[in-house]
């Protein structure tokens, strides 16, 4: 007779034989004991977490002679030895995976309102997601109403796989992977029932090689016991770990050569190694590894101090994707390869996540920080006193040192650019200020009363205080920049409209000894913007919250177009005519005035002079006089 499994020898035979699955151990014996069992129930979970074994125990609950008052069969009655025997007329089991068609359904249907020897018939559906649909089709009327002695339990991996028909006609319960210490535990006892020599070191590799399913752990333990203790472990792994956290890419290609000359595929490195960073991952996260043994903590707690989140993240990406690729690979040791070399090597990573990885190693690697940072008023030198101090030990602390230096860098810069604009701007503006007369009207040259050339050391403008508190005088004027702003979107448009027109040809050039300088076209402009200046000074000290000093100049490389002399146009829209409607009567005045001072000079100049007028080409041309 062949060695029976160790996975069949132990299995649960009761309810309290049952390792992590209480939720569902509590449901089922609350059933029983109450009299309550469902016709219908859907167990899913990963393999080997008890699905089978519960709905074999719950078919010996349900026909035991001997049924226990907190809902355990007894294993001693005919029922529940037929039952682990396998030879029950009572438990009907169906590999639904390789029974999937319509007429294997049928089958089961037509002998379901059969008697049986026992109280209750019990129908296992394993793996029952693998049904065709017409066999799901078929199941669903006995499903919803079966006889009354007849129990279904359907067994999948995969719940969301079975449809909703199915799923609406059962008690849902769900089994979970059983933690670490409870498999190890487990598999202690099987070691002390079996009389197994096998040490710790050996349990927990079975443990770690189970992954939480106590089949997989007995089968992995039945494979120590038979060669004599652990021959597939991984050394490659260890070897892989220390150099990733290293940064060192030799001793992960040496590893990984000697494990492939033993013979393992690169694949099952792979898998091995990803196991290993992933429990790493969950333990920097924080996440409760109690599905995990003591040493398997303890290893994930290491490799969690060798590798930042980062670096963990990365990895699992790239090795992630390596193995994807090794199905089709032609040759997958040199995908499983090139991904240790981007990991070990970031001069051969080109993912920008490779950067960030290794921003954050620098934060955790990083030179120690000074007991306290270095006052000083200047971030440059504050930055550059902590670099010569050993810098700061965290990534944030560095990264304000270096905007700080940035700043006080832009700062600098910033501060010469104005200071040379400025002289250029003066020079520009004084220099042919001082050598420029002002333009005299046409009637002043006839009359002889132009104005004389000022000598170079005169000043052409002319500086006139605001009514300021002197109290106030001290306080430095706005710059050109906000004196612009603050002209072109609030002060002028609030100025009257009649020295609005005089003003809106002038612009700010510059600030100069204290005050801001307002530039105009010509001598004429200026002088008529001096008569309407304590509205604009009023509104510059109501905008600012102070008297700000402004001097008018004239602005040699003024834009202004001349004065257009073609008859005015027709208003197309009533914003037009009010613009019209603004200009100041007393400016029409001032021409017909410098008309009539210009004749009456030139009469008093030429005594014996006689004032002559013309009459229109198209008429009859007479001359008259004036006595």
């Amino acid at each position: 007779m062949a060695l029976q499994a160790l996975y069949r020898r132990y299995r649960p035979g009761c309810f309290a034989e049952l390792r992590g699955q209480e939720p569902v151990v509590r449901a089922l014996q609350n059933a029983v004991q109450q009299g309550r069992v469902g016709h219908a129930y859907l167990f899913s979970g990963p393999r080997g977490t008890g699905k089978t074994s519960t709905a074999r125990i719950l078919a010996k609950a349900l026909n035991c002679t001997e049924l226990g008052s907190d809902g355990e069969p007894c294993g001693q009655c005919q029922s529940c030895l037929d039952i682990a025997n396998n030879t029950s007329y009572d438990l009907i089991e169906l590999d639904a995976a390789s029974n999937n068609k319509v007429d294997d359904v049928r089958d089961l249907i037509s002998r379901v309102a059969m008697g049986s020897p026992g109280k209750a018939k019990v129908y296992v559906l394993d793996e029952v997601h693998m049904l065709t649909p017409g066999a799901e089709n078929a199941l669903l009327k006995t499903l919803e109403e079966p006889p009354d002695h007849v129990v279904f339990v359907l067994c999948t991996t995969e719940p969301h796989k079975v449809v909703p028909t199915i799923r609406s006609r059962t008690q849902h319960l769900e089994f979970n992977l059983i933690d670490g210490d409870v498999l190890a535990d487990h598999a202690r006892w099987v070691v002390r029932q079996a009389e197994l020599e096998v040490d710790d070191d050996a349990i927990d590799h079975a443990v770690h090689r189970g992954a939480g399913s106590a089949r997989d752990t007995l089968s992995a333990l039945d494979q120590i016991v038979a060669a004599g203790g652990v021959a597939d472990r991984l050394e490659a792994v260890d070897a892989i770990v220390e150099a990733l956290g290293s940064q060192d890419y030799g001793p992960a290609f040496v590893a990984i050569h000697e494990t492939l000359r033993s013979g393992r595929e690169p694949r099952i490195i792979g898998e091995a190694l990803i196991d290993r960073l992933r429990n790493a991952f969950l333990c920097a996260m924080g996440t409760d590894l109690s599905h995990l043994t003591d040493a398997q903590q303890a290893d994930a707690q290491a490799t969690a101090d060798q590798i930042s989140p980062a670096g963990l993240t990365r990895a699992l990406e790239v090795l992630g994707t390596a193995l994807v690729d090794m199905r089709q690979a032609p040759d997958p040791r040199v995908d499983l390869e090139v991904a240790l070399a981007r990991l070990t090597r970031r001069d051969l990573d080109t993912d920008v996540s490779a950067l960030l990885e290794r921003i954050e190693r620098l934060e955790r690697h990083g030179p120690s920080a000074p007991a306290r940072p270095p006052d000083s008023a200047n971030p440059a030198e504050a930055s550059s006193t902590s670099r010569q101090t050993g810098g700061p030990t965290s990534g944030h602390e560095r990264a304000r040192a270096a905007v700080a230096q940035i700043q006080a860098k832009q700062t600098e810069t910033d501060r010469r650019s104005a200071s040379s604009s400025d002289d250029r701007d003066s020079v520009s503006e004084a220099s042919p200020v001082s050598d420029r007369t002002p333009r005299p009207t046409l009637g002043a040259v006839r009359a002889g009363t132009a104005p004389a050339a000022p000598s170079s050391s005169s000043e052409p403008t002319t500086a006139i205080s605001p009514t300021a508190d002197p109290g106030v005088s001290d306080r430095p004027p706005p710059s050109r920049e906000e004196m612009v702003l603050a002209w072109g979107d609030v002060i002028l448009g609030s100025l009257p409209n009649k020295v609005r027109v005089r003003f809106q040809a002038g612009r700010f050039i510059a600030n100069d000894s204290g005050s801001v300088v307002f530039a105009l076209p010509d001598q004429i402009q200026l002088n008529r913007c001096e008569e309407a200046r304590e509205a604009v000074d009023s509104a510059l000290g109501e905008h600012f919250g102070w008297a700000v000093p402004m001097r008018l100049t004239i602005d040699d490389n003024s834009t202004a177009s001349p004065p257009d002399l073609q008859p005015t146009p027709a208003f197309s829209s009533s914003a037009d005519a009010d613009e019209y409607e603004a200009v100041d009567p007393d400016e029409l005045m001032d021409e017909e005035a410098v008309t009539q001072e210009a004749i009456s000079n030139l009469m008093a100049a030429f005594p014996d002079s006689e004032l002559v007028t013309f009459d229109p080409p198209a008429a009859t041309g007479q001359q008259g006089s004036s006595p």
